[in-house]
């Protein structure tokens, strides 16, 4: 594929600003497309449904390779995704089925893509508490990870995205038997 071809990317943008990063290109008159979702927010004194980004930290733009290091430029862009030093390209195809299903934004529901099972060690690789290492136990929503202090026959239960674990690599070939 030639590098002037032009082609649906993905960018990673720092933490809430996917909105933002999405106007400033679309002022730059690159084509951009951030999936939304609504949901419903509870605060103190009210619920409001609000709009939220279907894919946290991320957004795609349809551009070739000079106005992808342009893309870098934007204040708020983290990264172009790449996958083998080579950026991330998505089929046409998908994001058009991402736009028909943005018709109706209230209608979607982000999941974690795959989850890990119940039982499985895991590694958080993202967020605060990245590096820890645990059992996933439970999902709702979010991943609920186990971690023991065997020395103490203690333990706690850490709540985290989905998105923020990884099979952890140290316990590849180890059954979880603890």
């Amino acid at each position: 594929m030639a590098s002037t071809e032009v082609q649906w990317r993905v960018f990673y943008t720092t933490a809430r600003a996917e909105k933002k990063c999405a106007e400033r290109l679309q002022e730059r008159r690159v084509e951009v497309f951030l999936p939304t979702y609504v949901t419903l927010r509870q605060w103190a004194d009210r619920k409001k449904k609000v709009e939220e980004p279907l894919f946290r930290n991320y957004l795609f733009a349809r551009v070739d390779e000079q106005d992808r290091l342009r893309v870098l430029q934007t204040s708020g862009i983290v990264r172009c995704v790449s996958f083998g030093g080579r950026p991330a390209i998505v089929d046409p195809e998908e994001i058009a089925q991402l736009q028909i299903v943005q018709q109706d934004p209230e209608s979607m529901t982000p999941i974690a893509y795959p989850r890990p099972d119940i039982g499985k060690r895991v590694i958080v690789v993202n967020g605060p508490l990245s590096g820890l290492r645990g059992e996933v136990v439970r999902h709702q929503g979010k991943i609920h990870v186990v971690v023991r202090v065997m020395e103490i026959q203690q333990a706690l239960r850490v709540t985290v995205q989905a998105d923020w674990v990884q099979a952890d690599p140290a316990f590849a070939d180890v059954a979880s038997s603890v």
